[in-house]
């Protein structure tokens, strides 16, 4: 009785210009091409340290949390060490799925995310910021940041807003991330800003220059308290103070929105339409409820009449 062996002929690709080739062929945005070309240097950078070649079926259990130990001693952030594991894995799965061998005992590997404070300015603050004096060419961006605050949507999305995405007393727009509409009634402010630059105010400086720009604004608004920021580096503990416009971006805006209207009592689900969030719990964890406006909502609650 004869036996017959038969073996499978392995297809495989080196990781690295596969995930090369994946941003270039993108259609995506230039951040988002950005950030795999990013993480494609970091797996270069592993290969190199390590003296390797990443194949599409090299990258195993042990493989992955080596490279997630590599990352650690860069003295990267945990959560950015999350988020270049995650898109890794996601690369190698997409390798899987284009037909080349994959050892798939990378997924016994997982990296937690950790929640790092990040701020919002309230409706008090936002108002008191609208009606404030600044300076003429402060005057476009803040204009522009408080109604992206009374919005909710990401800057990206808000950035390309026309006069044509104003339709029936809302602004409707299909995300750039997920391709959903998005519709959200005008706030009385964000009708003021409208009216006054005939259309959202624009804005041809990058984004650097505008984060700069509104934290000098905050920082005029009296947004100076402390707040303490505690994130894991280099697998160690850092914390360190700053003053609360230091720590505004134009994303505060979004998050601002966000928690502003769970503190005015909108019900979640309402709001979840609008930020595109898809489940409560992402939710939850993106919203900034302090302790004392948690109490002064919480003191209105009938249980405690």
């Amino acid at each position: 009785m004869r036996l017959f062996k038969i073996h499978r002929r392995v297809r495989v690709c080196e990781a690295v210009p596969f995930i090369y080739d994946f941003a270039r062929r993108s259609r995506k945005s230039d951040n988002y091409k950005r950030t795999y070309r990013c993480m494609a240097k970091h797996l270069k950078g592993f290969e190199d340290s390590r003296g390797l070649k990443l194949m599409s079926n090299s990258f195993s259990e042990s493989m992955a949390e080596d490279f997630v130990s590599y990352l650690t001693e860069k003295g990267l952030a945990l959560n950015t060490v999350s988020g270049y594991f995650d898109k890794v894995c996601y690369m190698f799965r997409r390798m899987g799925r284009s037909g080349f061998d994959v050892d798939h005992s990378f997924e016994c590997i997982s990296v937690d995310m950790e929640e790092v404070m990040s701020v919002y300015i309230t409706s008090d603050e936002i108002e008191n910021i609208y009606m404030m004096k600044v300076t003429k060419s402060q005057e476009i961006i803040r204009d522009r940041f408080v109604a992206n605050c009374l919005t909710g949507m990401r800057y990206s999305d808000f950035s390309k807003l026309t006069p044509s995405n104003i339709q029936g007393g809302m602004i409707v727009r299909k995300t750039q991330k997920t391709g959903e509409q998005v519709m959200v009634p005008m706030h009385r402010i964000v009708r003021e800003i409208i009216k006054k630059y005939d259309g959202f105010p624009p804005y041809i400086n990058s984004s650097q220059n505008y984060n700069k720009s509104i934290k000098r604004i905050c920082r005029k608004a009296g947004l100076t308290d402390r707040v303490m920021i505690e994130r894991t580096k280099g697998g160690k503990v850092i914390r360190k103070t700053f003053k609360r416009y230091e720590l505004v971006t134009s994303h505060t805006a979004r998050r601002s929105f966000a928690t502003n209207a769970y503190i005015a009592g909108i019900p979640t689900a309402r709001i979840m339409l609008i930020t595109g969030h898809t489940t409560e719990q992402s939710f939850f964890k993106y919203i900034r409820i302090g302790k004392k406006e948690n109490a002064k909502t919480l003191a209105e609650h009938p249980f405690f009449q």
